[in-house]
């Protein structure tokens, strides 16, 4: 019997973009020990096999049967063979049809991974592809050639998305690219076309879409080039991106324990009587000349500034996707059915969404299908209706069955619900049994509620408590007043971790919920200090200073010389919590930890009865 010769398996190795130092360790070893090596002679720089001893056979001239016929032909003579291809294996590489050959013959293989050119050309562009909230997804592709794309894999449907794409093979029908991009991309949007990146004669062109195909003709670059296009190629030069979570010292993950933030900055603007007004301005968006007209009627009839855009030019130039945060309501003259399909990919919540109302083009019906309370769609519903002559139509329970709207009443108030789900589930309550039972807490104040709304005088019995303190009840909707004032003063230079940790500690301590604090008040010269600066942005608090003759103008303050002695006043933390708000008394005295001082002051709080 003839015996059977064992050898190490055919290696399909990536080469990475150009540069000999970005091969892996491994594919750097295994090309040093192989006796055959197969590589992209058109594609991969001498300079990556300068150092191997192997036999090298260059594929550029060759056909599959020829390459198949060598990796065959040396793994049967026992030799170490590899395959060596530009990039990363894994794309634009034809390994699939080689696999599939050496998988029938029973041949053993292994693919090593390389770095994609791709990512090389970001690199060199000094960017990240991806961008916390705006920008999750990457999209590797190619323009349609000699090797067809599937049509669900077009780049016209592609730019649809907004991603960040990335293409290969493309730059020599640069043309197409950008007709087929222009199709969802604005023309303003940012591309680079990196040539041979990494290689010593790598050449980049930065451009936008509507001057991206000019640059490159006259730069004359052909192929062996990757295109980078999407909005995050400028959001590292944007002074208003949004950073990563990942080392934001508010995020918690498995290794580290941050300091939670969790929803309040939203929930805080969203529950302020004053959330709408700075989304003053409404979009009227119109389908045809009949919607025209209808559109027309409707801005002369708004307070608000409002403005006409019709549909087309809406998708055309993606005009919503920039608009969403900006407007306070948007009025779709169109079948409910397109709004809502429109408006689908910006939805994010009731405490942020614009109102979104919908018109029919006959004028009869004026729907409201988004934010009816705390985006006022429900109030603006009813005056279209009246300014158009139409019919109302207000889907919302509260409304249906004439009681109060919870969220409304909570925000004529400034009351913020500590957990959204509660406050769902007191307005369920309150739907189902008519009434629901209330406590007042320290220092708030009410003649008369909303009727339904009962007054207890048991915390533990209640369903809803309203006050600045953590209530003893967990079950019950805490509605928290913003009516605290809290001073501090701290040790230079403090580590904002550190000045935080003894906030929430301090906090705790006297069961007051953070999100009570309206003002975090400090002397002047502590004004700009970062810990400072930073414990006001974590407690959603607007920062105040006082001068130190003003603080020494608060009577009934134990004093301190060695304070006086380094500031000029007497005390801090308490006289600048008094001086917040006229009538304020102070509740928590000035408490003293290793690096800081805290102390409280409070107003006291009369509710409104009325909603808005």
């Amino acid at each position: 019997m003839e015996k059977k010769t064992y050898c190490t398996p055919i290696h399909f190795i990536g080469a990475g973009p150009g540069d000999p130092e970005l091969l892996t360790v491994k594919a750097k070893r295994l090309l040093e020990q192989a006796d055959i090596i197969v590589f992209t002679g058109s594609l991969v720089p001498r300079s990556v096999i300068k150092n191997c001893t192997a036999k090298i056979f260059d594929s550029a001239g060759l056909h599959l049967g020829q390459v198949l016929d060598i990796l065959q032909d040396g793994f049967q003579k026992g030799k170490k063979v590899v395959r060596l291809h530009t990039g990363d294996p894994s794309l634009y590489s034809a390994i699939g049809e080689q696999i599939r050959y050496l998988k029938k013959k029973s041949i053993p293989f292994k693919v090593i991974p390389g770095v994609t050119a791709g990512f090389a050309a970001a690199a060199s562009l000094g960017t990240e592809l991806t961008v916390p909230e705006k920008i999750q997804t990457v999209i590797i592709s190619r323009v349609s050639g000699r090797t067809p794309v599937p049509q669900k894999e077009s780049l016209e449907i592609l730019s649809q998305i907004g991603a960040s794409l990335i293409l290969y093979l493309s730059v020599g029908h640069i043309d197409k690219v950008v007709e087929d991009l222009a199709k969802g991309y604005p023309m303003d949007t940012p591309v680079a076309v990196v040539e041979k990146a990494t290689w010593p004669d790598e050449r980049v062109i930065i451009g936008k879409l509507s001057d991206i195909a000019t640059k490159v003709k006259g730069a004359g670059i052909k192929k062996t080039a990757v295109i980078i296009v999407g909005d995050a190629l400028r959001e590292l030069d944007s002074p208003g991106s949004t950073h990563s979570r990942l080392y934001n010292r508010t995020f918690s993950h498995e290794f580290r324990k941050g300091i939670e933030t969790g929803e309040k900055k939203g929930l805080i603007h969203a529950f302020s009587s004053d959330s709408l007004k700075d989304k003053s301005e409404a979009l009227i968006v119109y389908l045809g000349s009949k919607g025209k007209e209808i559109a027309e009627n409707l801005k002369a009839g708004l307070d608000s500034k409002s403005e006409l855009i019709s549909f087309a030019r809406l998708k055309e130039n993606k005009l919503l996707s920039k608009r969403w945060n900006e407007v306070s309501a948007i009025f779709f003259i169109c079948a409910c059915q397109i709004a809502v399909r429109t408006i689908a990919p910006f939805i994010k919540d009731k405490y942020s969404d614009p109102a979104v109302i919908s018109i029919d083009e006959s004028a009869q019906n004026v729907v409201c299908i988004l934010s009816g309370h705390l985006g006022g769609g429900n109030k603006l519903t009813k005056k279209a209706a009246s300014i158009l002559g139409a019919r109302a139509v207000i889907t919302t329970q509260s409304d249906l069955m004439d009681i109060p709207a919870l969220d409304l009443w909570a925000r004529a108030n400034n009351l913020i619900p500590s957990k959204k789900k509660r406050l769902k589930d007191a307005q369920a309550h309150l739907r189902n049994n008519k009434e629901i039972d209330v406590y007042l807490q320290r220092g708030i104040d009410a003649t008369k509620l909303p009727e339904g709304l009962e007054l207890t005088d048991s915390e533990e019995e209640a369903d809803i408590v309203i006050g600045p303190f953590v209530p003893g009840n967990p079950r019950a909707l805490h509605l928290i007043t913003r009516n605290l004032f809290m001073g501090t003063g701290c040790h230079k230079d403090l580590d904002p971790f550190r000045l935080i940790k003894r906030a929430r500690e301090f906090l705790s301590k006297h069961s007051i919920h953070p999100w009570a604090i309206r003002y975090l008040a400090t002397i002047d010269k502590k004004g700009n200090e970062p810990a400072i600066v930073e414990l006001a942005d974590y407690l959603g608090a607007d920062l105040k200073t006082f001068s130190a003759q003003e603080l020494n103008r608060v009577t009934g303050i134990k004093g301190s010389e060695a304070v006086e002695k380094a500031v000029g006043a007497r005390a801090v933390a308490e006289p600048a919590s008094l001086l917040c708000s006229p009538g304020s008394i102070l509740i928590v005295e000035k408490q003293k930890f290793d690096c800081c001082t805290f102390a409280v002051s409070m107003e006291k709080v009369r509710l409104k009865n009325q909603v808005k």
